[in-house]
């Protein structure tokens, strides 16, 4: 490149000119009109020559976001006890395996692989997509997780002399997400849910799964808890409740569990209760009747077919139903 002041040739990359010493930075990158060093504005056209350089330019703001959503922090019980007995190669075949499947199973539930570090796993649900029931969805997950592993242990026990588990915890709350990371496929996470969540798991006994008063309060009715004593945990000045899961409730969808703790009165759906039940009497007198219900969801679709069933209780009906789950085939 040639300088701007007395167009002696210059090697690229060089700061100032071989011939002269005029300085090469000065070289306005809008109008190529040479400036001295103390210059801040291209005396020529004005440009900004203190702007951001092109290496700064590239480098992408830190967006955040603000987010409820629910963490899973599951451990390998036994790691330990595998790295001394067995070569390096052959845990790391074991884990990658494992890793492998806990990776099925959380996007099973269309959860996300947060990161795998060491014999622990973290993953989140409802982070980047939200669903209204990612707090069971975690539990689901957890639970597969654990029996996964246990399946598993017996093919390793004998050489490591000590049974493969997990133990897990789940905590459900505001998060801070930043994108630095998400090239890397991370989320930046911050935020005392994710703190909470960690403590929890490094609590749970082998096979167990532990919950924050979050996650119990959303997930209360899909699965049968068991209230611990309040517990003293790293970084909280006072103790905190857990819930450890037992065992799933019987089978039964978001409504049924809403119904069991109580509905409020039906408003703004006389209109279409009164068309089924219409259809409902033309069927009575030999007619054929189908209804489709659409809506988005938590709308009423089947709090409308429930007060249905409540109307045409008394009359010799038999309903047959079938039922779908969000995150199954």
């Amino acid at each position: 490149m040639k300088c701007p002041k007395c167009q002696t040739e210059t090697p690229k990359g060089k700061k100032f000119c071989g011939q002269c010493g005029a300085k090469m930075e000065r070289i306005c990158p809008q109008c190529h009109s040479y400036n001295p060093p103390q210059f801040k504005f291209c005396g020529e056209c004005g440009h900004n020559l203190t702007g951001p350089t092109e290496k700064e330019m590239k480098v992408p703001a830190l967006d955040s976001e603000r987010k409820h959503a629910t963490v899973l922090f599951s451990d390998l019980v036994g790691y330990t006890a595998m790295t001394e007995k067995l070569d390096p190669e052959d845990v790391k075949e074991i884990m990658s395996r494992i890793f492998g499947e806990i990776a099925q199973v959380v996007t099973k539930y269309e959860g996300f692989i947060e990161r795998f570090f060491g014999d622990e796993v973290m993953a989140l649900f409802g982070v980047p997509k939200a669903h209204e029931d990612d707090p069971v969805r975690a539990i689901r997950a957890a639970r597969e997780i654990h029996h996964m592993v246990e399946g598993m242990s017996p093919k390793y026990e004998a050489t490591i002399g000590h049974p493969l588990a997990m133990h897990t915890g789940i905590n459900t709350g505001l998060l801070v997400t930043g994108d630095e990371y998400i090239g890397k496929g991370r989320h930046g996470l911050t935020g005392d849910a994710v703190n909470l969540a960690s403590r929890l798991a490094k609590l749970a006994q082998a096979g167990e799964t532990l919950v924050g008063q979050d996650t119990y309060r959303h997930a209360e009715g899909y699965f049968i808890f068991e209230q611990l004593e309040p517990k003293r945990v790293k970084g909280k000045e006072k103790s905190v409740r857990a819930y450890q899961v037992i065992a799933p409730s019987t089978p039964r969808t978001r409504f049924d569990v809403s119904a069991e703790r109580g509905l409020t009165p039906l408003v703004g759906r006389k209109r279409e209760l009164e068309q089924l039940k219409d259809g409902f009497e033309r069927c009575k007198a030999g007619g054929g009747e189908a209804f489709s219900i659409v809506s988005e969801a938590g709308l009423g679709k089947s709090r409308l077919l429930y007060e249905f069933r409540k109307a045409v209780a008394k009359e010799k009906v038999t309903f047959l139903e079938g039922k779908c789950l969000s995150y199954s085939k």
